[in-house]
């Protein structure tokens, strides 16, 4: 009778534990979309391209800044490291030009990572958020 009782409570208790409501997303071949660059929420402009990232399975990166679109290589070996990107040059508005600017020197800046859900968090080596990204469909 024991065992029964047992076996009812925690039968009962995983009905009332909380369902993981969002699996975490690969951070190799998915579409990162900035949402924050040093705590400062990302603005798009129309006609722009938003800010994002592409990790693919050859360690190539890829993506916009939000005024140009950059490629070059990452690294995993020690958390997440990105090398030099290679970038067009287009000319932005200032506000434009100065986001893009501060997301390629946050970008260029990560030395870890930490995937929760849809959300991929960049972290410089000490520790501090550079950028906040969401997982989202290729556009």
């Amino acid at each position: 009778m024991k065992l029964l009782s047992c076996l009812v409570f925690f039968f009962a208790l995983g009905a009332c534990a909380p369902i993981s409501a969002v699996p975490d997303e690969s951070l190799l071949n998915t579409y990162w979309r900035t949402l924050e660059i040093d705590g400062k929420a990302v603005e798009v402009v129309a006609n722009r391209n938003e800010p994002h990232l592409v990790l693919s399975a050859e360690n190539r990166a890829h993506g916009s800044d939000g005024c140009n679109r950059f490629n070059g290589t990452y690294d995993q070996a020690k958390g997440l490291r990105l090398g030099r990107m290679a970038s067009t040059m287009m000319a932005c508005m200032p506000s434009v030009d100065a986001q893009a600017r501060a997301f390629l020197v946050a970008l260029t800046a990560t030395q870890s990572y930490r995937i929760a859900g849809k959300r991929l968090e960049l972290r410089d080596a000490d520790g501090r958020l550079r950028l906040r990204l969401e997982a989202t469909a290729f556009k």
